[in-house]
């Protein structure tokens, strides 16, 4: 009967860690699926859709190759098998990329059509894949990027800081930048306490899409320690920002703190 269990079990654990679909962050229409064993893929200008084979080389590193027609997609795999620590898009016979990759090493010479290798950029940020409750909420938070489109605010705003809290900043003509983009909002100034934030779009804090049209936004900070809301007015070339932060001592105490910024913005 224990016997029987663990088999059962066994099924289970290996049923749930094959059974998963990941979702391109960038575009959720591509996406590699281990539970059909497909793929649908792009990186840049290239693009490939095909079947999914997870393979251990011989020194055990994991790598996903996807099958193209002629040319196939060999992903090595990182911590987990939806991050990737290096990408080749290379030509030849699958079953000569499937002992290439199996070995790490060949004597054959093939033709490479791009790899991390030769990347200028950050691939990670095109490579990047997330599960199906990641996928619906990232889908969410990007409906107030497309309400805040609709409704006019995406820019990049000057302004002129003029009071923190109870501090007023309004005669150092303290300067900075306010960036409104489809998925996040950034603030830089020269004031020594907001030189940079960063915080995203939650849809759970935006459900209201007046707020939004009024320049009421909502959302966490980058390092979710907490949340802001901010507020702007356009005709009025006002606009302020309250950030709420948790922050836990070395003997584990909660301390909340709130600030809220106002700005004037300026031509």
């Amino acid at each position: 009967m224990i016997r029987y269990i663990s088999i059962y079990l066994s099924l289970l654990l290996f049923n749930f860690s094959h059974g998963q679909k990941f979702y391109d962050v960038n575009d959720l229409n591509y996406y590699l699926d281990f539970s059909s064993n497909t793929a649908n893929l792009k990186l840049l200008e290239y693009e490939i859709n095909g079947p999914v084979e997870e393979i251990v080389s011989f020194y055990g590193n994991k790598f996903t190759i996807i099958k193209g027609d002629s040319i196939h997609w060999v992903l090595g795999q990182s911590k987990t098998r939806n991050k990737f620590s290096s990408y080749l898009i290379i030509k030849g016979e699958y079953n000569d990329i499937r002992k290439l990759v199996r070995r790490e090493v060949s004597g054959k010479k093939y033709e490479i059509i791009d790899s991390d290798i030769t990347f200028s950029g950050y691939f990670n940020d095109y490579l990047n894949f997330v599960t199906k409750e990641e996928f619906d909420i990232i889908s969410k938070n990007r409906l107030i990027g497309e309400y805040l489109k609709e409704y006019d605010l995406i820019g990049e705003y000057n302004i002129r800081i003029i009071r923190l809290n109870e501090i007023d900043y309004e005669s150092l003509d303290i300067k900075g930048k306010l960036k409104i983009t489809t998925d996040r909002i950034i603030i830089e100034s020269n004031l020594p306490t907001l030189t940079r934030f960063i915080g995203s779009y939650d849809y759970y804090l935006n459900q209201n899409p007046n707020f939004l049209r009024e320049g009421l936004i909502r959302g966490k900070n980058s390092n979710n320690t907490g949340v802001f809301s901010l507020n702007i007015d356009k005709e009025k070339k006002l606009s302020s920002i309250t950030t709420i932060k948790i922050d836990v001592d070395e003997k584990g105490i909660d301390t909340i703190n709130r600030q809220t910024s106002f700005f004037n913005i300026i031509d």
